[in-house]
């Protein structure tokens, strides 16, 4: 069984300053949520700052670890170089406005009211896709990849790595086009009232909770890969084959509920 050790190339040095960048942002954003009380949509100004600066922190220390599953020259392909900077920009991008829009007390995601904060929000939509093409990318390479041992840990990465990011994408871009996340919601209908912290509708049909599960692919299937490995000789990959299996289905599930107007968790 391969284990994860972080070796200082540039790929992994570059994840990692995004992640103490978003770890300094979250020092900053959760003490506003207890002293500024102003809201957006019924919750919090600084709920979606706060969830960004944590769940972007989390992608980037995940990608910096699957990648040390790569060899050392692997990680310093020029392909994976230039997208681990286009994810450095995507990132600071994306948190920066989100946090100066909370400062303003303006929404950042499907914000159509001027036309510069359209164009921002269409720069947001390509700044995502670079944050989930880099982990595609790792996953590729780790497929093809050859001589090392196809550990639960390593079938994982690549399952988490090569189907969630199509998914995440997927579910993002209905939600798009759709130009919101709730389906089936009455007018001057809210956040307020949703799930602690997320804030997933528990009345109507909310398109986050599938988004959810395909982003979090790439943690939860080489996690589950990894514990098979522990467990026993060969259990990992079918551990890992497994999640992947459950992860897809869960998150097609709660799409097609979420299609049908039906939340995720009914009161």
């Amino acid at each position: 069984m391969r284990s994860i050790t972080f070796d200082t190339d540039y790929l992994t040095r570059t994840m990692l300053v995004v992640a103490f960048f978003c770890f300094a942002l979250l020092i900053v954003t959760a003490p506003a949520a207890y002293v500024d009380d102003r809201t957006l949509y019924g919750i919090n100004l600084w709920i979606k700052p706060l969830k960004f600066d944590l769940a972007i922190m989390v992608h980037a220390v995940t990608v910096a670890m699957i990648a040390q599953l790569l060899t050392r020259e692997k990680r310093g392909a020029i392909s994976l170089r230039v997208l681990a900077f286009l994810f450095v920009v995507a990132a600071a991008f994306e948190n920066v406005y989100i946090t100066i829009q909370a400062m303003r007390g303006r929404a950042s995601h499907f914000n159509y009211e001027t036309v510069p904060e359209q164009a921002l929000y269409a720069a947001m939509g390509v700044g995502a896709i670079l944050l989930i093409l880099l982990p595609f990318v790792i996953g590729v390479h780790l497929a093809f990849q050859r001589g090392r041992a196809l550990s639960g840990l390593r079938l994982g990465a690549i399952l988490g790595c090569v189907l969630g990011p199509p998914l995440t994408l997927a579910y993002a871009g209905y939600m798009s086009m759709s130009g919101g996340h709730f389906i089936g919601a009455p007018a001057g209908y809210s956040d307020a009232g949703g799930a602690f912290f997320f804030g997933w509708s528990r009345d109507v049909g909310d398109l986050r909770p599938s988004h959810f599960v395909a982003l979090h692919m790439i943690q939860s299937v080489p996690i589950a890969g990894y514990i098979g490995d522990r467990l026993s000789h060969g259990a990992g990959r079918i551990a890992a084959i497994a999640a992947a299996l459950i992860m897809a289905a869960l998150s097609t599930f709660l799409f097609v509920q979420a299609l049908g107007g039906a939340p995720f968790w009914p009161r």
